[in-house]
């Protein structure tokens, strides 16, 4: 049975040889339960695999998502469950005949699945997370709508899922005051695949970037939400750097701990 001596151990060896403690999907069943006594706490990413642009790899709502969880559980002890690469298209979130109608732009390779078949998806793993005795499950979505969603079923709930202790946001929720101060500094940061987006994948997925591919979006023949894009905010895409996306990242992080360890505390 691997003890938190033998973790610290592994941190020597090569990353890529190591199994991680938080992840889920990497955990023996007595190192599952050993965590879980120290920190009763499941985190889960979700997001779409959804078109940021020429520049920037399909996974990158929910890997960003997946990684601040990562980051919180570092903190706050916890386990976190894979990404889950399902989101609703549109705010709200598409029906089932919404998205089969033909009439919605839907920008593939992005993909999709519908509002209430995503609702039932998160509600259910949540419902199961409660019957395995989690006591606290942080739900963060790395895609706007994905985030939205939450946050409604959160208050639905009125934050409990049996005896589970629910917390439902994401990245947007986690950073709308630290968002709202870098629109005042750089009005060119925010939008959807622009500077701000790019920097946090290049936080922790700098080979996903290639931005000097966004100055080709406005004529590729490849549908991107991004040529409705100024072409300031495309050309500004270039300053994205990895110092804001960590910066950003680390704070959701933070945030995203220190909510996970009230809860367990209430």
């Amino acid at each position: 049975m691997l003890g938190r001596e033998t973790w610290e151990e592994r941190n020597e060896t090569e990353e890529s040889q190591m199994r991680q403690p938080h992840r889920w999907e990497e955990l023996l069943p007595e190192e599952f339960n050993e965590e879980m006594a120290r920190a009763s706490i499941v985190y889960l990413a979700c997001g779409a695999m959804e078109d940021h642009g020429l520049h920037n790899a399909l996974g990158s709502d929910p890997y960003t998502a997946y990684e601040t969880c990562l980051r919180a559980a570092e903190i706050s002890g916890g386990i976190v469950f894979p990404p889950i690469p399902f989101a609703p298209a549109g705010i709200p979130g598409y029906s089932r005949e919404e998205l089969r109608s033909g009439t919605r732009d839907l920008y593939p390779p992005s993909l999709w699945v519908s509002g209430e078949l995503c609702e039932r998806i998160y509600v259910e793993v949540l419902e199961s997370l409660a019957d395995m005795g989690v006591r606290v499950c942080m739900a963060n979505g790395g895609h706007w709508p994905a985030d939205l969603l939450l946050q409604r079923i959160e208050k639905e709930h009125e934050g409990h899922i049996g005896s589970m202790r629910f917390w439902g946001g994401g990245t947007v929720r986690l950073l709308e005051d630290a968002n709202r101060q870098l629109a005042q500094e750089d009005p060119l940061a925010l939008g959807h695949g622009t500077m701000w987006e790019t920097s946090l994948l290049m936080a922790f997925r700098p080979d996903w970037v290639d931005v000097a591919r966004a100055a080709r979006i406005a004529q590729s023949p490849i549908p991107s939400q991004l040529k409705r894009t100024s072409p300031e905010k495309i050309a500004h895409i270039s300053a994205a750097n990895p110092a804001l996306g960590n910066r950003m990242i680390n704070l959701a992080a933070q945030r995203l701990a220190a909510k996970a360890r009230e809860l367990l505390a209430s």
